[in-house]
């Protein structure tokens, strides 16, 4: 007998370039053989990373102006809530995943105009206090009333379940596509000496810090290459002109075959001051670089073993940052050894064992 496909949707706010969008994409990608999929962004988008044909992407609007008032903004959430709402009715969906906090609060009152289930997926450091006081509000109220709260680690479920009453909170880890995978190539010492960073130029990731460890060490051989935008992008550019290092320092756009790069890299350095989990680290690591990072809430330490598969560096001291950052650029042996631990570590991440988790945590709640 020919069951017909549960029609499942993810909700948020584009599929632009970015850890939450790779992560809809992959599941996307892998769910699309069990569920009818749909992605319900709020603006239109080109899709950043590759999406299957099967998969149907929806937008409420086709470009959004940003409102000047605290009234406009609660007018614009207002309509992008009907829509969702609208959407979901319109396309006969069984089962709402919000992505992110925004989305996550308008996906749950569209379950709920809709009387459908609604999981919700928190990427972010929950204890960040950059999130605008009215979604922290709203997110307290709201959030209990969705079937099931997800989120990336142990750490982050306990600071949750002290602020918010969920009725169900699961850890899901991010995967790793096996399209992203089946790319990587052996690590060996004769790579290009190039210190790689991935990740958005703004003040959590604090791409100066590395900046200034690899001008602090002077190494002539050596080259930095930066990959991202963001709001800091000409600050960190004329940070490179006054260190006199554009020469060793480059800068490059968010990319698609980012994958190019963990394979020509030598190290990978992150300097975050708090994630929700870093995914390019995951990504850095299961492409066996051997990595440095800052040991920042949350994700990191989830990851790296001090010493054993990376460096973890405490948030705030550069000194160690550098020293670490030394010792990778100086031993080929340390460099092998990461690289070998790296790739054991990130199996378990694969989108194989991560998105079973996903289906069986879907069917559960449509049942």
């Amino acid at each position: 007998m020919n069951t017909k496909k549960k029609h499942i949707a993810f909700v948020i706010g584009a599929l632009s370039p970015g850890g939450a969008e790779r992560v809809i994409t992959n599941l996307s990608n892998s769910l699309v053989k069990d569920f009818k999929v749909t992605i319900i962004t709020f603006i239109e988008s080109d899709p950043f990373y590759a999406l299957n044909d099967s998969v149907n992407v929806v937008s409420c609007f086709k470009e959004l102006k940003n409102p000047k008032s605290f009234l406009g903004s609660l007018k614009l959430n207002y309509s992008i809530l009907k829509r969702v709402s609208k959407i979901t009715k319109e396309e006969k969906i069984d089962l709402l995943i919000g992505f992110i906090t925004q989305a996550n609060i308008k996906a749950v009152l569209a379950a709920k105009f809709n009387g459908i289930p609604c999981l919700i997926s928190e990427r972010n450091d929950p204890l960040k206090n950059d999130i605008p006081k009215f979604w922290v509000i709203l997110r307290k109220y709201i959030y209990p009333k969705a079937n099931c709260l997800i989120v990336q680690t142990e750490k982050v479920k306990q600071v949750y379940e002290r602020m918010i009453k969920a009725k169900e909170m699961v850890v899901l880890p991010n995967p790793i596509s096996t399209e992203l995978s089946k790319l990587r190539e052996d690590y060996s010492t004769n790579r290009e000496k190039i210190i790689l960073s991935v990740g958005t130029f703004n003040n959590d990731k604090r791409q100066e810090r590395i900046i200034s460890a690899f001008h602090e060490l002077q190494l002539n051989n050596w080259k930095l290459l930066l990959i991202g935008e963001g709001p800091n992008e000409s600050k960190l550019k004329a940070l490179i002109e006054e260190l006199n290092i554009s020469d060793k320092v480059k800068t490059l756009p968010k990319i698609r075959n980012v994958h190019d790069y963990y394979n020509k890299a030598s190290i990978f350095a992150f300097a975050s001051k708090a994630e929700g989990f870093p995914n390019v680290l995951l990504e850095a690591m299961h492409f066996g670089l051997p990595s440095l990072s800052t040991d920042c809430n949350y994700g990191p330490s989830e990851l790296i073993t001090n010493g054993v598969n990376g460096f973890l560096a405490p948030v705030n001291d550069q000194a160690i940052f550098v020293d670490y950052l030394q010792k990778l650029v100086d031993s080929k042996e340390l460099r092998l050894s990461f690289s070998k631990e790296s790739q054991k570590t990130t199996e378990k991440f694969l989108d194989t064992h991560v998105t079973s988790s996903w289906r069986n945590l879907i069917l559960k709640h449509l049942s």
